[in-house]
C-alpha cells in the first residue's frame, strides 16, 4: 500500500544568506541600498521570500546595514532637495529608473504616491522653484556675502540658467557621462564677490578647478 504523504522539498534559505546576497547587490551596484527591481535583476532569490522572511523590504535593508531608499512620510522638502541634486548630478531633468544611488537616494516610488505620477511630480517641482514665494526663484538673489557656498536651491537656479552646462568648455553631464558641474564666484570671494545669483555661474569641475582665483 502506498503512504501518501507531504514532504517539503524546498530548499530553506537562512537569515544570513539572504543578508549576503543583499549586501552583494549593493556592492555590484556600487551603492547603498537597493531596490525590488534591481535586486530582481541581479539578487539570487526572489524579492518576496526577503520580504516575508523580514516581514518588508525596508526592513531587510535595515537588517543588511543598508540605507533605505523608499521610506513612508518623507517630507516635501526632502523630496524635493533630493530631486535637485539627481538634477544637477545628471544635467537634466531625471527619468524615474535614475533614482537611484549615486544620482539618488530615494527612487521614484515616494514622488508617485506623493503627486500621483512621475511627471506630475517633475511639474510640481519645477513650479515651486518659479513660485514667487520661493526667496531662490528671482534673479536678484539677497547678498550672502558671508557665506561662500551657496544653497542648495540656488546652486539649482545658477546651473538652470546655465542650462547645466559648464559656461566655459560647454561640457555637461546630460552629454558628457562623468562631468561634474561646480558653482563659481565670477568676481571671486576672496575679494569681495558675493554669493548671489548675479555673481555665480557654472563651471566644470576641470575648468573651476584651472581657474583658481582668477577673474576673466
Amino acid at each position: 500500500m502506498v503512504d501518501f504523504q507531504f514532504q517539503d522539498t524546498k530548499p530553506t534559505i537562512d537569515t544570513a544568506t539572504l543578508i549576503e546576497d543583499l549586501r552583494a547587490v549593493a556592492i555590484r551596484l556600487s551603492g547603498e541600498s537597493v531596490t525590488q527591481d534591481d535586486y530582481r535583476r541581479h539578487g539570487k532569490f526572489s524579492s518576496t521570500v526577503v520580504k516575508k522572511r523580514f516581514g518588508s523590504w525596508n526592513k531587510a535593508l535595515i537588517a543588511a546595514g543598508l540605507h533605505l531608499n523608499s521610506r513612508p512620510n518623507v517630507s516635501d522638502v526632502e523630496l524635493f532637495d533630493n530631486l535637485r541634486t539627481a538634477w544637477i548630478t545628471l544635467g537634466r531633468q531625471p527619468r524615474r529608473g535614475e533614482m537611484q544611488p549615486p544620482a539618488s537616494k530615494l527612487t521614484h516610488h515616494p514622488y508617485v504616491r506623493r503627486y500621483g505620477s512621475w511627471l506630475a511630480a517633475m511639474r510640481a517641482f519645477v513650479e515651486a522653484q518659479d513660485a514667487p514665494g520661493n526667496p531662490e526663484s528671482a534673479e536678484g538673489q539677497p547678498s550672502l556675502h558671508g557665506n561662500r557656498f551657496p544653497s542648495l536651491g540656488l546652486r539649482f537656479k545658477v546651473m538652470r540658467r546655465d542650462r547645466f552646462t559648464c559656461v566655459n568648455c560647454g561640457r555637461s553631464p546630460a552629454t558628457d557621462v562623468g562631468t561634474v558641474l561646480h558653482i563659481d564666484h565670477v568676481m571671486p570671494f576672496s575679494r569681495g564677490g558675493r554669493t548671489e545669483f548675479s555673481n555665480l555661474r557654472t563651471l566644470c569641475k576641470a575648468c573651476n578647478l584651472g581657474k583658481g582665483d582668477l577673474t576673466d
